[in-house]
C-alpha cells in the first residue's frame, strides 16, 4: 500500500477501512475506479500508472459512501417515477450527472488534502463546451418554437458539466449565457441542483436535513417544465 498511501490520505484510509472492507484490483481498462456494495469496497489501479492522486479520488468516492450520500442514486429513483423523463433523460446523463455532483462534493476536500488539481479528473483540462457543440445546441434545441424534446438530454449534461467544472481556468460566460437565452427555465433547475448540491452538508447529522430532499425538488421542478412546455 506505500504505493498508494501516504501522510496525506492514511487518516482516510484507516476512517474509511473502519465501515468497509476494501480490496484493491487491477484495472480492467488502464483508469482508475472503484465499486462500493454494503461493506465490500473496491479500487481498480492502473498498475502501469502508480498514482496516489487516482487513488485518493476513488478513496473519496467511497468516503461519500461512508457518510451515506447517495444523491447519484435518488436522482436515478426520482426521475424514474415520471414516464416522460424516463424516455428522454438518458441512464448516461444520470450516471453523468451523479459523477458531476459528487465530484462537486470531493474537490475541496482533494485539495485540502494537498493532492494536485490537475490530476483529480482524466478530463480535468478538456473544454466542457466548444464552439461546435453550442452551435449544434442552438441549431437543435428548438423546432419553430416548440422544444425539440430530444435535445434535453445534450441540453442537461453540457450544462452541467460546465457548471461543475473544478477547472476555474476554463471561461464558460459565453456558452452560459447562450444556454439561458435558450431556455431560463431549464437552466434555473439544472442551476439550483448544482447550487444545492454545494450548499449541502455531508458531514451533518441532523436527520431532518437529506440529499434526498435535493433530488425531489429537482424533479418536481423538472416535471413541471416538461409540463408547462407542453412536452409529451
Amino acid at each position: 500500500m506505500k504505493e498508494f498511501i501516504d501522510e496525506r490520505n492514511i487518516v482516510l484510509w484507516n476512517q474509511l477501512n473502519e465501515k468497509f472492507n476494501i480490496e484493491i484490483e487491477s484495472s480492467f481498462n488502464n483508469e482508475y475506479s472503484c465499486f462500493t456494495q454494503n461493506e465490500k469496497a473496491i479500487i481498480y489501479v492502473d498498475y502501469q500508472n502508480i498514482s496516489k492522486d487516482s487513488f485518493t479520488h476513488e478513496l473519496l468516492h467511497i468516503y461519500l459512501k461512508f457518510k451515506e450520500f447517495y444523491l447519484g442514486s435518488s436522482l436515478k429513483v426520482a426521475i424514474f417515477q415520471s414516464n416522460i423523463l424516463k424516455k428522454y433523460l438518458s441512464d448516461n446523463l444520470l450516471e453523468h450527472i451523479g459523477n458531476c455532483l459528487d465530484h462537486l462534493k470531493m474537490f475541496k476536500m482533494y485539495k485540502e488534502l494537498g493532492f494536485d488539481e490537475n490530476l483529480f479528473l482524466l478530463d480535468y483540462n478538456e473544454y466542457k463546451c466548444n464552439s461546435f457543440e453550442l452551435g449544434e445546441l442552438k441549431a437543435n434545441f428548438r423546432i419553430k418554437k416548440n422544444i425539440n424534446p430530444l435535445a434535453i438530454d445534450f441540453y442537461i449534461g453540457k450544462l452541467i458539466a460546465m457548471l461543475c467544472d473544478p477547472n476555474k481556468n476554463h471561461n464558460y460566460i459565453t456558452q452560459l449565457s447562450e444556454f439561458k437565452k435558450l431556455d431560463i427555465g431549464l437552466y434555473t433547475i439544472v442551476e439550483k441542483l448544482v447550487n444545492e448540491t454545494k450548499e449541502f452538508d455531508i458531514e451533518t447529522n441532523d436527520i431532518l436535513i437529506s440529499y434526498r430532499d435535493i433530488s425531489t425538488a429537482f424533479y418536481s421542478r423538472l416535471v413541471k417544465w416538461i409540463h408547462n412546455n407542453h412536452i409529451k
